[in-house]
């Protein structure tokens, strides 16, 4: 059983029904500007599962009518489209009786489970019984993969964490640090009975490792300075206090400090891996598990932001689903972020929260590239994505991004691919690249409109520039070269069986299905392809390196300011 969908309606200012759909996308980014609503959405979501409604309060289950609309008091409905086999259903229900009365419904792949959050009773579109519904409906969602809600502005680490005598019911950084002690095979409340000082040490000294081969390791990663000399201590006061300090090592002399004096981007951090790594809710073989970040990275240096990236994306691929909310641009580098994922929140004039995937949205202005949508949605200037350092790759749509990053993914790992919408748009965005000094390569379909834009961009920016311009290479003498020509038919057939779509299936579905497949998935499709279509990615691959690798002939650049100077 896993989520397909969310669907949220009459939610503070959500009035909807608005949905997000993570039957196929693994990782979901929601952005907008501060007060568009990012945060009351992943709340909602939260909000389904009643294993949460402790949690946090429960602020999220509190002052649920829409401000703006007072008028309206219909009741907040969070609903659930559940992919589940008719067997798993019924081996939900505990109740023999009840078991037995819904074996004869007929058979489903999907059902539909809604929450009343004034009622807290759930319904299910199988079950016309309303009381049925609340018990199947609540028994079925107990089953679920969890849905963990990760906000460091409103809980932070905790320095000390009392140990009751005994507890059935985990939850908290209680709950986070006995995760920790099952990983080495003890338990904290094991340790607090435990006689023998030295065991009970040498047990502390297991969960320091366990806690910092994860925590140090990956805050290394991100961090600028001083990520290798930090590390966890824990230490037991009074035999109920589990205590945890930060240790800095300066030379040969450890340091040790409260968690909170440490940076915010380590408290940040600190908070994220713990509760991703050792969240109580959390299985180890449940790879389904619904992760709900809210502003991610806020108090991180842009740079460890970018770095970030990756690893949100790797907990996308081993861990679970991702949304996460973010009104930063380090946070949706194209390189980890398919922009086709982005969905983009705002308020409309009434103040009502909307939701519109990237590709619904209209730009105020010319649409450049796939990306215009989210810069005019964070407020940013497009090429801010980028640094100086980072090596760009203009193409002109999005599923020949797809198709390089598939394709050519290893080779161009170190790459920045940028979509644009047609051969204009990659010729109009050109001086913006140079009057930005970007590091960047320009490719053009080897049509007609291509060969169009190719040569009025070798006319209009001169010979300085020609070498960053490419047209897509036709090694067998094809009439046009498009990306979808540099592949032969039959390959098309043999990824459209292998992904179990019709033999007919366009070029565009079959990227789009490719690039959302996991990484097994997309090794294999590479595997499919032709000899031929493998020769020409890499006769591409080879211009790409070439646009980037030749040096400018000093004396073209003195040639070219006289000429200037002329003119």
């Amino acid at each position: 059983m896993k989520y397909n969908k969310f669907i949220i309606k009459n939610y503070r200012a959500i009035e909807g029904p608005i949905e997000i759909n993570i039957n196929k996308n693994k990782l979901v980014p929601l952005i907008g500007t501060n007060e568009s609503g990012k945060t009351t959405i992943l709340q909602a979501i939260f909000a389904f599962d009643y294993a949460n409604d402790k949690e946090y309060e429960g602020r999220h289950l509190q002052e649920l009518r829409n401000f703006y609309n007072p008028q309206c008091k219909d009741c907040a409905i969070i609903s659930a489209e559940i992919a589940i086999k008719k067997n798993d259903f019924l081996n939900c229900i505990s109740n023999e009786e009840l078991r037995n009365k819904y074996s004869t419904i007929d058979k489903f792949s999907e059902i539909v489970i809604s929450r009343n959050l004034e009622t807290k009773e759930y319904s299910v579109s199988v079950i016309d019984d309303e009381n049925d519904g609340k018990i199947i409906g609540k028994e079925i969602v107990s089953r679920l993969p969890y849905i963990i809600y990760n906000d460091d502005f409103i809980e932070r680490p905790k320095n000390e964490i009392a140990i009751p005598e005994d507890s059935n019911e985990l939850y908290g950084w209680l709950g986070i640090y006995e995760r920790a002690f099952n990983k080495i095979g003890s338990s904290i409340f094991d340790i607090v009975k435990e006689p023998e000082d030295n065991i009970k040490l040498g047990i502390l000294s297991d969960v320091e490792s366990e806690i910092n081969k994860t925590l140090i390791k990956e805050w290394g990663k991100i961090s600028l300075d001083d990520g290798g000399c930090l590390s966890i201590k824990l230490s037991i006061e009074n035999n109920n206090i589990l205590k945890v300090q930060i240790v800095e090592k300066k030379g040969d002399k450890d340091r040790f400090f409260k968690i909170e004096e440490r940076s915010k981007g380590f408290l940040w951090f600190f908070n994220f891996v713990m509760k991703i790594k050792y969240n109580p809710k959390s299985s180890g073989s449940n790879n389904d598990i619904i992760y709900l970040l809210d502003e991610p990275g806020s108090y991180l240096h842009s740079v460890a932001q970018e770095k970030l990236c990756n690893m949100i994306k790797n907990i996308s691929n081993k861990d679970g689903k991702v949304i996460y909310c973010t009104h930063t641009h380090h946070l949706l580098d194209p390189k980890y972020i398919p922009p086709k994922y982005i969905y983009i929140v705002q308020k409309d004039k009434d103040k009502k929260i909307e939701l519109s995937k990237i590709t619904e949205i209209k730009t105020d202005l010319k649409k450049m590239t796939e990306l215009q949508p989210v810069y005019e949605a964070l407020g940013v200037s497009d090429w801010d994505f980028f640094t100086q350092k980072q090596k760009l790759i203009l193409v002109e749509g999005i599923h020949d991004k797809y198709a390089l990053e598939i394709f050519l993914g290893k080779e161009l790992s170190d790459y920045i691919i940028i979509p644009g919408v047609n051969a204009e748009s990659i010729y109009n965005n050109i001086p913006r690249l140079i009057a930005y000094n970007k590091k960047f390569v320009a490719i053009w379909d080897n049509d007609d409109e291509g060969k169009e834009y190719f040569d009025k961009a070798i006319k209009s920016f001169g010979k300085l520039e020609a070498n960053k311009m490419i047209k897509l290479p036709n090694i067998y003498k094809k009439r046009k070269v498009r990306m979808e020509e540099m592949f032969e038919q039959d390959d098309f057939k043999s990824l459209a069986r292998y992904l179990e779509m019709p033999e007919n299936t366009s070029y565009s579905n079959i990227m789009t299905a490719i690039i959302c497949s996991d990484d097994q998935t997309i090794e294999y499709c590479k595997s499919l392809i032709s000899p031929k279509s493998k020769e020409s990615f890499k006769a591409l691959y080879n211009m790409i390196q070439d646009g980037f690798n030749k040096k400018v002939d000093s004396k073209k650049i003195k040639i070219a300011i006289e000429e200037q100077e002329v003119v």
